[in-house]
């Protein structure tokens, strides 16, 4: 038979369980409600995951389909502008230089002073003018003259007999250019040291539009090595000899082996 105060003691021990177990509920309900909410953010940022990843993969669909446009207009536009260099350097294939006229010599009346008072027999030009500078002071550097020749062979013809044929104008030294564009007078400049080892050491060469270098290693009856690049044709110079004694010309230099 259980005594009376092991009775008390039971029933004390189950009021206090039964306490700890409502805690534990109140715990457990707010532990599932922050569970839930939890869960719900979780969900909330793997939707929002799978949206910037769908978002991300769009963006690199329009990114190569951008890149691959850029890459077609890159081609285009480099088209486009080899063309318009080619239109320009054509639009002045007609066109002179002429260096070392005084200013004012033309009286106002430059296509005239260049076909008819110049030449020995009149030229036909279709127009000429000074370049488009700044008339300088009394003294300084007069300006070119620029001149549209009528008939290309004509044009041709006297840049060969400028070459030959020195031409000086009331005592001042006359020189005639042809009409480059800045890129082609960039590619020929950068031939200027070789064509000048070259001229030195006595072999033939000459140099072709736009910027082709035919060298003749062999004399004008050999067949010419063409070069495109000034590196390339320094080095092909180099090989065939540095011609080390300067009062010896590379061809003489040649024929010898």
């Amino acid at each position: 038979m259980t005594s009376p105060t092991c009775t008390k003691c039971a029933k004390k021990c189950v009021r206090k369980c039964q306490k700890i177990l409502e805690r534990l509920d109140e715990r457990f309900d707010a532990f599932d409600t922050k569970l839930q909410s939890v869960s719900s953010i979780q969900a909330d940022l793997q939707n929002r995951m799978v949206s910037q990843e769908q978002a991300t993969s769009a963006l690199d669909e329009r990114v190569e389909v951008l890149e691959a446009k850029y890459e077609d207009l890159s081609r285009y536009a480099s088209q486009l502008q080899t063309k318009l260099l080619d239109l320009e350097a054509r639009s002045r294939r007609h066109n002179i230089k002429i260096v070392g006229i005084k200013e004012d010599s033309e009286k106002r009346n430059p296509t005239d002073f260049v076909s008819k008072r110049n030449f020995p027999s009149p030229l036909k030009v279709d127009r000429a003018h000074r370049s488009l500078q700044p008339k300088p002071a009394a003294g300084d550097k007069p300006r070119t003259i620029m001149a549209r020749i009528h008939h290309f062979q004509v044009k041709e013809l006297i840049l060969r007999l400028s070459r030959t044929q020195p031409m000086v104008y009331k005592g001042n030294k006359v020189l005639i250019f042809p009409d480059y564009t800045n890129k082609v007078m960039s590619q020929r400049r950068a031939f200027r040291d070789v064509m000048k080892a070259l001229r030195d050491g006595g072999v033939k060469h000459h140099l072709r539009y736009p910027a082709r270098l035919h060298v003749y290693w062999d004399g004008e009856e050999g067949t010419p090595k063409v070069f495109k690049d000034p590196a390339a044709a320094e080095a092909a110079r180099l090989r065939t000899n540095p011609n080390p004694n300067p009062n010896v010309t590379l061809r003489q230099m040649v024929k010898r082996r």
